[in-house]
């Protein structure tokens, strides 16, 4: 199944993951809004998209303000005239101590609100637009757990809430036809390796995905965003090459 005709929203675009999800949807005829806090973020996607004649459109904002946000969402409204589903992938990796009472307030605070807070002010902005539309897909980045756990305890709480919630979420929202999964990946390459979706024959063999790859889990939230999953919400969806069954993973940072 083809994308035309979708409209996706991806939340905390950067070398990484956010490019690649952008680039995925985008090369499969979506209309994509990319959001990052700053330009420079964004213009090699930008750049790239208008060379390949993708129809994504990129917007500037501070995924932690509601103020931000509420534009972006509705600039991507006003311009596509739809909206199917958003990509929440911000997030602030936190290492250091692990022991919760020598953490300090300042890295607590960063760390929760920097993880928690944009699936807060990207579903408020959202799901009233999903709710008037009649359905859409809501899909969130966590960490799998040998990344939470690799964290400060602030981290893995804050990582480990957006497990939890999500099938809240599920619960609350399906009545409406929204459906909200989340994708738990292991530690990840922190580049694409380029801009264009690789093909079956050039993917990474899974013996090989230390870290794992950005496409890999991009490949996955294309799948929850799309009409193809409109029977699975309520997901976790772990994308680490099968390391949290037992192998040794090197974490973030």
């Amino acid at each position: 199944m083809t994308l035309k005709d979708q409209a996706f929203l991806v939340g905390g675009v950067g070398p990484g993951l956010g490019s690649a999800v952008v680039s995925l949807l985008a090369s499969e005829g979506a209309s994509v809004t990319a959001v990052a806090r700053g330009p420079k973020a964004l213009e090699p996607i930008r750049s790239h998209a208008e060379r390949r004649g993708w129809k994504v459109a990129v917007a500037t904002a501070d995924v932690l303000k509601q103020a931000d946000v509420d534009r972006v969402v509705r600039e991507a409204l006003e311009r596509y005239g739809r909206l199917d589903g958003v990509s929440v992938n911000a997030g602030l990796w936190h290492g250091g101590e692990s022991l919760l009472h020598t953490i300090t307030d300042e890295e607590w605070s960063s760390t929760i609100r920097a993880n928690l807070e944009p699936t807060y002010r990207l579903a408020r902005a959202t799901m009233p637009h999903f709710i008037a539309g009649g359905g859409g897909s809501f899909a969130i980045v966590s960490a799998a757990l040998a990344i939470r756990a690799a964290g400060s305890a602030a981290y893995h709480i804050a990582k480990g809430g957006l497990v939890d919630v999500v099938p809240r979420l599920a619960r609350d929202y399906r009545p409406w036809g929204i459906r909200v999964n989340a994708v738990l990946p292991g530690s990840m390459a922190p580049q694409t390796g380029g801009l264009d979706p690789p093909s079956v024959e050039d993917r990474v063999p899974l013996t090989e995905l230390t870290p794992t790859g950005p496409w890999e889990v991009a490949r996955v939230i294309r799948y929850l965003l799309s009409p193809d999953s409109r029977w699975v919400t309520g997901t976790l969806v772990t994308v680490d090459g099968g390391l949290s069954t037992g192998g040794a993973e090197t974490p973030p940072g």
